[in-house]
């Protein structure tokens, strides 16, 4: 009699499986929202505003205000978390590595918005704006900086949970870095400094895939 009442209970169980399969658990929605991915990129720097206010060691004020072209190569490397707000939006935060202009390593921490007109899971373009932080690797090079971009890519859907992306931006990084000493060796002391603004604009061509 219990055999009977195991065969029973297991084919009802099985007859019950294909039901209970197609429904969802209650947050596996909400983790199917969210996407890692990796993003290598080429940075060229091409423009740089210097705005510097600062004492002399002979106690006299120097004002230096320049603003001309500034080409220098750098690269970036980036990895991201990213929730899907809906079918056409995204918002992912980004990290990693990025340089710009010379002698700039920064450790950037950004949110990324993203647009895309035919949805997120098809071929197409796309739109993005980001901003953040970035602290400088060398801290005789400066302490923190701030960062905004936009840009545009078009997006590959290479399989059902992978995509590849080409993008091309526009960034700028606003910082304050280390003035060198127009008087002798080293950097002006951090006391003597009353401004020391420099913002760099520069071209990211990047790829990047997401899961």
């Amino acid at each position: 009699m219990t055999r009977r009442k195991l065969l029973v209970i297991s084919a009802l169980i099985i007859l019950c499986l294909p039901k209970a399969s197609g429904r969802s658990l209650p947050y596996q929605g909400l983790f199917d929202r969210f996407t890692l991915g990796v993003e290598w990129g080429y940075t060229q720097c091409f423009f740089l505003v210097r705005d510097y206010n600062f004492l002399s060691e002979e106690g006299y004020r120097i004002y230096e205000r320049t603003a001309d072209f500034n080409w220098r190569a750098n690269a970036q490397l980036l990895a991201s978390v990213g929730y899907r707000i809906g079918e056409r939006s995204t918002l992912a935060l980004y990290g990693g590595y990025m340089g710009v202009g010379k002698d700039n390593r920064l450790l950037p921490a950004m949110l990324r918005y993203s647009y895309f007109p035919s949805t997120f899971d098809r071929d197409g373009v796309f739109a993005y704006a980001q901003g953040g932080l970035a602290w400088h690797i060398h801290a005789s090079t400066g302490s923190m900086a701030g960062l905004a971009a936009l840009g545009a890519g078009y997006r590959f859907r290479l399989s059902f949970d992978t995509r590849l992306d080409l993008l091309v931006g526009v960034k700028y990084l606003h910082d304050h870095p280390s003035i060198p000493n127009p008087e002798g060796p080293g950097n002006v002391p951090a006391h003597n400094i009353r401004k020391n603004n420099a913002g760099y604009c520069a071209l990211d061509i990047s790829i990047a895939i997401s899961f």
